[in-house]
């Protein structure tokens, strides 16, 4: 939760018989690609994403090994492309600190591996209506993130992760647990493009809508396991919210289980006015039913 930095030519215009310092300056390169350690601190981070920010071409931020980055202010949002090697680090909100969400990507593209992020807390932002509590995408930006844990962040919308319209959000092989939102997608919210791979999104909750996932965009979900989340409606996954029409959900080889609604809402997947395709994969053991009650209905989900 590292690529190399891609080469920035100029070229000048010279006078008449300088071909050969032309050809030069064409083919030196401007900048070679950064690979920074970051010590184990606050400031060292901070530093290192405003040094990636400020550069052209991708950055890689290797974090210190097991380290513990405990923050009392938010993170400088990515606007640029980086990457971060977690080294198995975690990333926090100081326990004291007010609240603030740990990442915001803003028109850029971060690429995390092997990293926790924790204690996020996004309620109170300004920036994209308090969505995000552990990283909101936006800004036409890019997340793609790889045996990452995602745990114990709040917001909003998306407890877990927000992804907004335009942007594109990638989850592999990786954790998102014990998030929750005040509203919709306790764990995971997008009206973007979302894709799930090989990963586990268990003990979210939404007050409203989407305890696993509410999605009103394009949501891929593949060999995951979505269970033991909770909301008023769609405990496991809301493709559409109430009010809003849901988008498109695929979901391939994957196991929804154990999730819980209230009343009589369907604890499975609920959809609103949107299209759920069901491969290979089962609907099972929700509360109080898997999608019986959902007011669109989900074809091959049964109770």
């Amino acid at each position: 939760m590292l690529t190399r930095k891609s080469l920035a030519r100029t070229a000048q215009v010279l006078c008449i018989g300088a071909a050969a310092t032309l050809a030069q300056t064409a083919l030196a390169p401007a900048a070679s690609a950064a690979v920074l350690p970051v010590a184990c601190s606050q400031t060292a981070l901070v530093n290192a994403i405003n040094t990636a920010n400020s550069t052209p071409g991708s950055d890689t931020l290797n974090l210190a090994p097991g380290c513990r980055y405990s923050l009392t202010n938010a993170l400088p949002a990515i606007t640029s492309t980086v990457v971060v090697n977690g080294n198995g680090a975690t990333i926090a909100r100081a326990a004291s600190a007010s609240a603030f969400r740990i990442i915001t990507v803003n028109g850029g593209n971060l690429t995390l591996r092997a990293l926790t992020l924790t204690n996020g807390d996004a309620t109170g932002s300004t920036i994209a209506n308090g969505a995000g509590g552990g990283i909101v995408v936006t800004g036409n930006g890019t997340l793609n993130a790889s045996a990452v844990v995602i745990l114990d962040n709040r917001a909003n919308f998306g407890g877990g992760v927000s992804n907004f319209s335009g942007s594109t959000t990638t989850i592999n092989a990786s954790v998102v647990s014990g998030n929750h939102a005040n509203n919709n997608g306790g764990g995971l919210v997008s009206d973007g493009n979302l894709t799930v791979t090989a990963s586990n999104i268990s003990r979210n909750k939404a007050d409203i809508a989407g305890g696993g996932i509410a999605n009103i965009g394009q949501l891929t979900v593949r060999a995951s396991n979505i269970r033991n989340n909770e909301a008023d409606t769609g405990g496991g996954i809301a493709n559409g919210v109430p009010g809003v029409s849901g988008g498109t959900s695929t979901i391939s080889i994957s196991n929804i289980s154990n999730n819980t609604a209230h009343g009589t809402n369907p604890g499975g997947i609920y959809n609103n006015g949107g299209t759920v395709n069901l491969t290979l994969s089962t609907v099972i053991n929700n509360t109080p039913n898997n999608c019986a009650t959902s007011p669109t209905p989900v074809p091959r989900c049964f109770n």
